[in-house]
């Protein structure tokens, strides 16, 4: 009788075992088999468990601070060093991209790969690769000049100077990157829509639901109440709305000329409505740019701020170094009561790389394309509509590519190298705004 338990646990074991072994490489071998004709060839990986796929691995790894890298680490070890892995992410079938040559070809080329590559995403649009540079040309061009820049810049400062201010007036402890979204999202708002009677309970409306709706679109993709995913579509139309009733008031005002054209981003792309013989910015447009701008636009910078800020704090040599620099330029101002100005931000060369290493290290979301055909990349064929996650991390951390690259090192940038301008340009090719030299900056339109 014991023997016939022991037997039949065994089996109950072999069976689950089996069982699970086959559901974790059920979408591999379904894909395998729809694709596998002499048309394709699809590149190693692991596609994961049926419709969640790579998800908890991903999740897992990018909350947790001891590895970020595990992640893509887990394909390189196991597939070998082939800068492609095939997997399933975000509810598609993906590719994971890992070199940087392999990157900058699907950032360059508009017309196999679309830049809306997250078919979940707040900021997805429906436009043409034409319509989608025409608009990024539009709503760009103000904000990436120094004259732009220093339009701002007495208010910026203004914001900045009182947030400092009121974290060194509070006795208990503070979550810096929750208090440096504030005034993140108060000049984010500055750019975009201006300080003309914009109603603040709006705005509150907007910043409260803003991290529901990104928090939503980078996890699974699940439209069921309870999920944080059908809360971000929530959010997202909570903050549509909002806009669409900024957008509305700021007609009024620009119609009775109570507010001065072109002196932000809502203004500017409301005066385009009437370019081209009226075939301009529609509302709709002029609403899910905002909504596109505000979900990319405060909570990264806040993170880059918390982060560097962390850096300095657990490297007092570095910190004594920037704080030397700081130092040596406000000796230089003509008078002790004079305030930062513009200038003086350009000056900031050793800050400056301060800034680039901690994106380098930092580096941890993928950036998301789509392709619009089937498309032959690095000796693989790729069906259309798969999804592609590029990794800067995985080449900023190589140690072929930087000396010691887990090491925060804001001295390796003293070098413009082949290295610099890869880091630099990828960024470009990806579309992020990139603060170099105190001017916020991008590569193409």
């Amino acid at each position: 009788m014991e023997l016939d338990s022991v037997l039949l646990y065994t089996a109950l074991g072999v069976g689950i075992i089996s069982l699970c072994n086959l559901l974790k490489n059920a979408n591999g071998l379904f894909y395998s088999i729809k694709f596998s004709s002499s048309k394709y060839r699809l590149p190693p990986g692991d596609m994961g468990w049926p419709f969640i796929g790579n998800m908890f691995l991903f999740l897992k790894s990018f909350k947790s601070s001891g590895n970020p890298g595990s992640f893509v680490s887990y394909f390189v070890t196991r597939f070998g060093p082939v800068g492609m892995y095939k997997a399933y992410m975000f509810g598609s079938p993906s590719i994971i991209v890992t070199k940087p040559e392999i990157c900058k070809k699907i950032f360059m080329d508009d017309d196999n790969f679309d830049r809306t590559g997250k078919s979940n995403s707040a900021t997805s649009t429906t436009a043409s690769n034409q319509e989608d540079k025409r608009l990024r040309r539009i709503t760009t061009t103000h904000i990436r000049t120094h004259g732009s820049l220093s339009f701002y810049f007495d208010r910026i400062n203004e914001i900045v100077k009182d947030s400092l201010e009121n974290f060194a007036a509070k006795e208990e402890p503070i979550y810096l990157f929750s208090e440096l979204k504030k005034p993140a999202f108060e000049v984010l708002m500055l750019i975009l829509i201006g300080g003309y009677q914009v109603s603040q309970q709006l705005l509150d409306v907007v910043f409260e639901e803003t991290p529901l709706l990104i928090r939503g679109f980078h996890g699974m993709p699940i439209n069921i109440p309870g999920f944080a995913y059908n809360r971000a579509k929530k959010a997202q139309g909570v903050i549509a709305y909002m806009f669409k009733q900024i957008l509305d008031e700021r007609k009024v005002m620009i119609a009775e000329n109570k507010v001065k054209p072109m002196s932000n981003m809502l203004d500017m792309m409301l005066d385009a409505q009437h370019i081209d013989g009226g075939k301009g910015l529609s509302d709709e447009t002029i609403v899910g740019l905002l909504l596109q701008y505000t979900f990319a636009g405060y909570e990264s910078v806040a993170k880059v701020a918390s982060k560097t800020i962390m850096h300095l704090e657990k490297h007092p040599d570095i910190l004594h170094k920037a704080k030397e620099e700081q130092e040596e330029i406000v000796k230089k101002r003509p008078s002790s009561n004079a305030g930062l100005n513009f200038d003086e931000i350009r000056q900031m060369k050793y800050l400056s790389k301060v800034l680039d290493e901690t994106l380098r290290v930092n580096s941890l979301i993928p950036i998301f394309r789509v392709a619009k055909t089937t498309v032959n990349l690095n000796g693989y064929t790729i069906p259309q509509g798969w999804k592609f996650l590029t990794f800067l991390w995985s080449f900023n951390m190589d140690p072929n590519t930087y000396v010691n690259p887990m090491e925060f090192n804001p001295s390796r940038w003293d070098v413009s190298d082949i290295h610099f301008n890869l880091f630099m340009n990828l960024l470009f090719f990806a579309d992020i705004h990139v603060i170099r030299d105190g001017c916020i900056i991008k590569a193409r339109n």
